[in-house]
């Protein structure tokens, strides 16, 4: 059976096959994650936001972000202050937990 795609020069997102494919997301982390893909670089989330878009609990989100963090498609990075102390947290979105090797120092 034949694919016929679109030709699109904007308002869309490449995501590795493999990420696409990966079986071992539940389907909830799976949806939070292509959405999440789907948006700029610089898009900044909130919790709230998503819940809402999914017409979802945050603890939903907060699971699924669970999830996909320890499938190696998000990492936590403190955010301190000039004394040293944690003022917040940034989330780092890879597309492929093989990512994370590759730009080990980048943002």
């Amino acid at each position: 059976m034949p694919i016929k795609r679109a030709h699109r020069t904007s308002n869309f997102a490449q995501i590795p096959n493999e990420t696409l494919r990966d079986q071992n997301l539940t389907n909830s982390a799976y949806r939070l994650l292509m959405y999440m893909l789907s948006m700029t670089d610089d898009w900044i989330f909130r919790n709230s936001k998503i819940a809402k878009d999914f017409d979802k609990s945050e603890r939903w989100v907060r699971k699924s972000l669970t999830e996909l963090e320890r499938a190696g498609y998000i990492k936590r990075k403190a955010i301190k202050n000039d004394g040293g102390q944690i003022e917040c947290w940034e989330r780092i979105i890879y597309d492929s937990p093989e990512a994370q090797n590759m730009y080990p120092g980048k943002r």
